[in-house]
């Protein structure tokens, strides 16, 4: 019993590191931790259980156990991770696969290689040519597989699911040579369809993996083209304004005419009242200076004339310093599509509401929160907008990028957007 202890330790620190690696985050580290912590738990019971109600020797235990706690690790997963489900998917099933192959190679390396050792030795083995297999494969993935994606959206479902089905029917394929391999392990047939497979494996993961960069690279072109859009904005004010201030230069000698006649009549009050709508033209003709930092500023004008023009009430609070380590791509796939959502909700309900904008760093994070009416129809499930559009996913994914968290709010006909990330 103790063995099956310590095997089942192992097994499940391996499945917990993986899933871990795969997971973009949608909880608190606490309540993550808490939830995996669980799992490990029922991990070994159920495993414990198996044995013991079928015995050591039943030809079941195995997969019983197998199906029993990969169940709960899928679902885990499903529940703990932010991505869409076609990128749950596919993830999963490229998993499985991997679990598969190391799986043989484990069988196939002790058995061949270490053939003397007693079936306890045989488990032992095993488990740690499984570890020792794993850690390359996490380390690979998080260094080259992971950065490319955190950065695709999971809209492109259509193309998540095609790679799914690919990775499907390569689990079957898998699954069959396990439950041959696990028979004989010295079959030689059985060890050239593995090899056969799992090279054909490789090379069509390969192909995936260009797919996924070619969506990342898309993904990417997305954002050059919203920043490029805000900059052309930003070129219009600036026209606009230097127009305005070409006129007002053009007609100073008027206004200066009008104030020393009406200080001649000895009409003060009229005066400073003539005064005062002058500055506010003035006012009205410059860019506001929302913050130091040139990005955010822009993005905050671009969406401050959007809400005047469309008769919007806004408030806007921003602290955000000139340099910060939060990449200009990031805040623009964070504030535009936070802010064009705000604008969006407001027209959709026909409310005249105010829109609620703060930024502001605290204690070396960014605090983004912003409010505004909504339609009733709007429906939050687990802190998150269902369903997720393209606005929110890349703002998901900027978010995950500085390891930060996002939760909605909905109270009274108001939602209400948090954001916390790293800078």
């Amino acid at each position: 019993m103790n063995h099956l202890v310590m095997t089942s330790l192992l097994m499940v620190a391996t499945h917990i590191a993986c899933f871990a690696a795969m997971t973009e985050r949608k909880y608190s580290v606490k309540k993550t931790l808490l939830l995996y912590g669980l799992y490990a738990l029922f991990f070994i019971v159920w495993a414990l259980l198996a044995f013991m109600l079928l015995g050591k020797t039943s030809p079941h235990v195995i997969s019983f156990s197998f199906v029993g706690t990969i169940v709960p690790a899928v679902a885990l997963f499903l529940y703990t991770s932010a991505d869409s489900f076609s990128k749950k998917l596919f993830l999963i099933l490229t998993y499985a696969n991997i679990f598969c192959i190391i799986l043989c190679l484990s069988v196939l390396l002790c058995g061949n290689l270490l053939p003397g050792l007693s079936s306890v030795g045989q488990i032992y083995a095993r488990s740690i040519v499984r570890i020792a297999l794993n850690v390359p494969a996490i380390l690979l993935y998080l260094h080259y597989a992971r950065p490319y994606m955190r950065t695709v959206p999971g809209d492109k479902r259509r193309t998540w699911y095609s790679i799914s089905l690919v990775s499907a029917l390569f689990l079957f394929v898998f699954s069959l040579l396990v439950a041959l391999i696990m028979r004989n392990t010295r079959d030689a047939v059985y060890s050239m369809l593995f090899g056969t497979t799992t090279v054909i494996f490789v090379a069509v993961l390969w192909v995936i993996f260009g797919t996924i960069q070619s969506m990342s690279a898309e993904a990417r072109m997305e954002l050059i083209s919203q920043n490029v859009q805000y900059l052309q904005g930003q070129l219009a004010t600036a026209r606009e304004n230097a127009m305005a201030a070409k006129a007002m230069r053009h007609d100073f000698r008027h206004h200066m005419q009008n104030l020393a006649l009406l200080l001649r009549q000895e009409k003060p009050q009229e005066a400073e009242h003539y005064i005062e709508e002058f500055i506010h033209s003035l006012d009205t003709a410059s860019q506001i200076d929302f913050c130091p930092h040139v990005t955010v500023n822009a993005i905050l004008n671009n969406f401050y004339n959007r809400t005047q023009k469309e008769g919007i009430a806004v408030s806007v609070t921003a602290e955000v310093p000139e340099d910060t380590a939060i990449a200009d791509m990031d805040f623009v796939a964070i504030l535009s599509n936070l802010l064009e959502n705000a604008c969006n909700g407001c027209t959709a309900c026909g409310s005249h509401g105010k829109i609620t904008v703060s930024l502001r760093i605290k204690k070396g994070k960014l605090v983004i929160v912003c409010s505004n009416p909504c339609a009733p129809g709007l429906v939050i499930v687990d802190d998150m907008i269902e369903p997720k559009g393209t606005g929110i996913e890349s703002i998901l994914m900027a978010v995950d990028k500085y390891d930060g968290n996002i939760r909605y709010h909905l109270q009274d006909g108001i939602v209400t957007a948090s954001l916390v990330l790293n800078c």
